[in-house]
């Protein structure tokens, strides 16, 4: 009996797979394209989010839907999840002109991104100045001095006081005796 069941249930799994197997083949023939085509031309068409990031990056509808389909590629694997349509064309770029057309585009969008963040932060700056007079930002009161090259420390906005430049033979601290 047992065994009789089993048979039925393989006899029905075999049945169902020949059907399946049947209609995929009927709507290949119907639509004359194959599952790989089929999933080539889903991840290729452009949602509105999809335009809002073309119109975003200056990229036609062309570039967008070939930036798409290399983000769902090995790019996919290679690369952080955020990366751009610019930098993934570029990446992929068919000749040099294209990879420096990309280039150039990336490099427009993160110098006005730039931009825009160093004004933010001048005016945030001027802000809490204004908000806050008397208080700093950081306060180094009781800070040990550390050694670290005094171009980093004024680039940071340490005070001085608080660096031992070790290339700098003046502010070397003098080795203990033994």
């Amino acid at each position: 009996m047992a065994i009789t069941l089993i048979s039925a249930v393989l006899c029905s799994g075999a049945l169902a797979q020949s059907r399946f197997m049947n209609q995929t083949q009927e709507q290949q023939t119907q639509t004359g394209e194959s599952s790989q085509q089929r999933v080539a031309r889903l991840h290729s068409q452009l949602d509105a989010n999809d335009l809002l990031v073309a119109q975003i990056w200056g990229l036609s509808t062309e570039e967008m839907v070939r930036a798409k389909v290399l983000l769902k590629g090995p790019r996919a694997s290679f690369s952080v999840e955020n990366l751009s349509p610019v930098e993934a064309l570029g990446i992929h770029a068919r000749d040099e002109k294209e990879r420096t057309k990309y280039a150039e585009m990336f490099a427009r969008a993160l110098q006005a991104d730039v931009e825009r963040s160093l004004a933010w932060n001048r005016t945030f700056m001027e802000v809490q100045g204004r908000l806050f007079p008397n208080q700093s930002v950081m306060d180094y009161a009781g800070q040990e001095p550390v050694a670290a090259p005094t171009a980093t420390a004024d680039m940071l906005g340490v005070p001085r006081t608080l660096i031992r430049d070790p290339s700098s033979p003046a502010r070397a601290v003098p080795a203990k005796k033994r």
